[in-house]
C-alpha cells in the first residue's frame, strides 16, 4: 500500500518461498520495513537490497545474547543505540541475503565504528561458500534507527 501511495502504477509485489518480497513483472529489487508509526521501503534496479527500522527501547536486551558477537561488544559502550545498530544491521543483511537460515551470530558480523547521528557501517555475511561485505547507511531520528544497504 505504501508503494502504491508513492507511485500509483507500482507493479504487484509477490513473496518468494522464503518470504522475501519481489516484483513478478519487472527487474527491480525491494525491501520493506516498519516500526511504530513509520513504514519504509527500498527499491533498486537489479541489485539486492535490505532495509530495517526499529523503535529504540529496552526490549532488545532480552535477546542480545542471540545476536551480539564477542568481537562486536565495543558497540555495547553506546548502550541501546549500539545494540540497535547491531540488530538493525543484521536484520538488513538478513533481508539482503534473502534465503533464511542465517545465524545472527555465526554468519553475520558488524565492524565497530563509533556511532554518530547518521553514518555508514560495514557488515559481513559469511555462510558456506557465500561471502559478502556490505556498506550500511544508518540514521537515528526521534527514538528510531533506520539502516539500509548502499
Amino acid at each position: 500500500m505504501l508503494a502504491h501511495t508513492v507511485k500509483p502504477n507500482f507493479a504487484p509485489i509477490e513473496k518468494d518461498e522464503y518470504g522475501k518480497p519481489y516484483f513478478d513483472s519487472i527487474n527491480h529489487k525491494i525491501s520493506l520495513t516498519h516500526a511504530g508509526d513509520y513504514a519504509g521501503f527500498m527499491l533498486t534496479e537489479r541489485r539486492d537490497c535490505g532495509i530495517d527500522m526499529e523503535e529504540i527501547n529496552e526490549r532488545i536486551r532480552r535477546i542480545q545474547s542471540k545476536f551480539v558477537r564477542e568481537d562486536e561488544e565495543d558497540f555495547l559502550a553506546e548502550d541501546l543505540r549500539g545494540l540497535f545498530a547491531i540488530w538493525c544491521a543484521k536484520e538488513t543483511m538478513y533481508k539482503y541475503y534473502g534465503l533464511k537460515a542465517l545465524d545472527f551470530k555465526m554468519h553475520m558480523k558488524l565492524d565497530y565504528k563509533k556511532l554518530q547521528e547518521k553514518g555508514t557501517l560495514t557488515g559481513h555475511i559469511n555462510k558456506g561458500e557465500y561471502s559478502q561485505t556490505l556498506e550500511l547507511d544508518y540514521e537515528f531520528f526521534e527514538n528510531y534507527l533506520i539502516l539500509h544497504t548502499v
